[in-house]
């Protein structure tokens, strides 16, 4: 199983705030396949050698199961909401982003993040997400 060494900086995202905790047994399938799932959003809109764009797209309560970033990406809001990430170890940070809110993340060697995302507000959610393969 791929585990969590590297996670987004506080405050990285501006209005971050720590979410409950969780046993991550309640999600031991997803887990037990995260090492292989890059699946970061919910349709991939396009793909070649250098990018591939990711559609992210939950109706309240949708969630996109545990999955690993190991590339370096970015995501941009489309859909302002509010959204809930579960790491591996059972800790968690909910977000309210609006329309806009971009983040960059880095990534190398065999630094990696696992999480899930799930719609926690009472509205439609999107971003679109970039990840560099070359990079």
């Amino acid at each position: 199983m791929a585990s969590t060494t590297k996670k987004p900086a506080p405050g990285q995202t501006t209005g971050a705030s720590t979410g409950p905790t969780f046993d991550p047994v309640d999600f031991a399938a997803e887990l037990d396949v995260v090492a292989s799932n890059r699946a970061v959003g919910t349709d991939v809109w396009f793909e070649n050698e250098h990018v591939q764009i990711w559609d992210l797209s939950l109706q309240p309560g949708e969630r996109v199961p545990f999955h690993t970033h190991d590339h370096t990406y970015f995501w941009t809001v489309t859909d302002a909401g509010r959204v809930m990430q579960r790491y591996d170890d059972g800790t968690s940070r909910v977000v309210d982003v609006e329309v806009g809110h971009t983040n960059f993340l880095t990534y190398q060697g065999d630094e990696c993040t696992v999480h899930d995302l799930e719609n926690v507000g009472d509205t439609f959610f999107r971003c679109v997400t970039v990840v560099l393969k070359d990079l």
